[in-house]
């Protein structure tokens, strides 16, 4: 193997200068010949940086690591979205995503150590409340930064979750809707909590009566099984606390030829409108998910070059960026 003692002897250079130049060391005051000279002597006799040998010495690895305690894959399209925006976000900054999955019920003490074996600089997090994973990483000095679900002891970058529910159960309200039922998951997720108190709190201050405000719980985005039931109480103002669950319900109601919004008003949260369905534009409320991740990494990156210094702590606090309501036909 080529190393850069090989390069500085070929090129009667010193080790350190041509150690310096092949790690990118910018602020080395080599000549831009100098510079020239070693990488086309590093690229014609075939030499390779040692990645982990640089990684011990520098501490940081320059790989941010992403991780979602949900049976998620990067083709649901919220993860997708997150992901994406990291993407072009890392690029930038030169830096490199890892993505861990919690498929398939992963151990908590499973994933926390390959979270903690040095492979990740810092971690973009999508958790739950009470999650063992979270539990273990607050303990831990790992940077971590929560996105679209705040959780106790962490940085979050999250979207205004309360003020995008009551401007959609104002829509729904002005379009003259009285009986609504909220559909949620079984998981306890801060956002949607967030989402269900708005929407019980808004619908009692407006006089609808309990029975006209129900919080239906789902297997996560599951929607199509209640689908017959939801029909039967009708007219109803159905509101899903994501997408994919609003495109569930859609689809199966086109199944069932359950007419929307007749009988069923249908809508979402997220934004991320299936753009394979023209026929039917989801009314829901746009989360600025690219914005969410940019900030996330920015903050992340902050945490990272803080890290053991006494400031860390000013850091730890949640952003939240505003929503708005895109109005559709479904309603």
């Amino acid at each position: 193997m080529i190393t850069a003692k090989d390069i500085a002897r070929e090129l009667n250079l010193s080790q350190p200068t041509v150690s310096r130049i092949l790690n990118g060391d910018e602020g080395h005051r080599a000549a831009q010949a100098t510079r020239e000279r070693v990488w086309e002597a590093a690229q014609r006799l075939g030499y390779q940086p040692n990645a982990v040998a640089r990684s011990l010495r520098l501490g940081r690895t320059d790989i941010i690591g992403v991780h979602t305690s949900h049976n998620y894959d990067v083709r649901n399209d919220f993860l997708g979205a997150i992901v994406g925006a990291l993407q072009c976000a890392c690029a930038e900054r030169h830096l490199d995503i890892m993505l861990h999955s919690g498929l398939y019920g992963s151990l908590a003490e499973t994933m926390y150590g390959k979270l903690r074996d040095g492979r990740v600089d810092g971690l973009i997090l999508h958790s739950s409340a009470g999650d063992p994973l979270a539990e273990l990483l607050r303990e831990s000095a790992l940077p971590v930064v929560a996105v679209a679900d705040a959780l106790p002891g962490f940085a979050a970058v999250t979207c205004d979750d309360a003020g995008g529910m009551k401007g959609l159960v104002d829509l729904l309200w002005s379009r003259g809707h009285r009986k609504f039922v909220f559909l949620a998951p079984q998981e306890n997720l801060p956002s949607v909590e967030k989402r269900r108190r708005v929407f019980e709190v808004e619908l009692r201050n407006r006089g609808a009566k309990a029975q006209d405000r129900v919080i239906k719980r789902l297997d996560f985005e599951n929607s199509a099984p209640v689908a017959a039931e939801l029909r039967a109480q009708g007219p109803l103002a159905v509101c899903c606390w994501n997408d994919k669950t609003a495109y569930n319900l859609l689809h199966e109601c086109h199944l069932q030829g359950i007419q929307v919004p007749q009988e069923l008003a249908i809508a979402g949260f997220d934004g991320l409108r299936d753009e394979k369905l023209p026929a039917r534009l989801l009314v829901t409320v746009r989360c600025p998910w690219d914005e969410v991740a940019m900030q996330a990494l920015g903050v992340l990156v902050q945490l990272i070059e803080s890290r053991g210094e006494s400031g860390k702590g000013a850091i730890n606090k949640e952003i939240c960026l505003p929503v708005s309501v895109l109005d559709g036909d479904t309603i």
